[in-house]
């Protein structure tokens, strides 16, 4: 039985719009970061993972097509290309909302998932990119973490009031994308589409858990935001 590639560039076509959204997401972050005077260490770590998100985009198109994939996966609004963290709020506070969800949560949550679509992956395109994102996943993830840790410098009591306001809400909001299936869920992904780099619901479900209580609450507690409150406190 061969694969369903109908599946396979559904998939590909969502990954090629995700990365570019991290891509777009990366470059706003990083205008935030200059105009609060972050230190040129971390601009520098920025501007890295701002162009590896460049890559990561080209090399999933690249993918997709591939695949015989047709059509403009980025026909999107503008509005789903922004960073929508706590709008009319001070751009520190907007700054550290989007740091702990969309760079210390999201892409300490995303490595292993990537580690697990890349060891089943066989054919060269998929592989190849999911060689690079692998490579990338620690730079990315120690990004996030490093501006948490400078804008803690620069104001402990503010983040902490943040963190514990907003964590609830973005583990839950994770933890309903990765690691609950939905009711009635027919899994589409089966051993003929794994070589080309998809994995089934219930990895990304096994992937998430693991992560969540061995990396992404223990980062978050040992640097005082209250990981494992925020985890029990989260609406179900």
């Amino acid at each position: 039985m061969s694969a369903n590639l109908e599946i396979v560039r559904a998939e590909w076509q969502r990954r090629t719009l995700a990365q570019y959204r991290a891509a777009s997401v990366t470059s706003e972050f990083l205008s935030w970061l200059v105009r609060l005077g972050f230190s040129s260490e971390t601009l520098v770590a920025g501007h890295k993972v701002l162009g590896d998100k460049i890559d990561h985009a080209d090399m999933t198109y690249e993918v997709f097509t591939s695949l015989g994939g047709e059509g403009d996966p980025l026909a999107v609004s503008e509005g789903s290309l922004l960073l929508d963290q706590g709008w009319g709020r001070p751009t520190f506070e907007r700054m550290v909302l989007a740091g702990l969800d969309v760079f210390c949560v999201a892409e300490t949550l995303a490595a292993p998932l990537y580690s697990a679509m890349l060891d089943g992956a066989r054919k060269d395109e998929p592989k190849q990119m999911l060689e690079r994102v692998v490579q990338d996943a620690d730079d990315h993830k120690a990004f996030g973490w490093k501006v948490i840790d400078e804008a803690i410098e620069q104001d402990e009591e503010m983040v902490r009031k943040l963190a514990k306001h907003a964590l609830p809400k973005q583990l839950a909001r994770v933890e309903r994308a990765w690691g609950l299936l939905p009711d009635g869920w027919i899994e589409p992904v089966g051993p003929h589409e794994k070589p080309y780099g998809l994995i089934p619901r219930a990895q990304y479900k096994r992937e998430f858990y693991q992560s969540i209580a061995e990396e992404v609450l223990p980062a978050l507690d040992d640097r005082n935001l209250g990981g494992r409150g925020a985890w029990g406190a989260r609406p179900r």
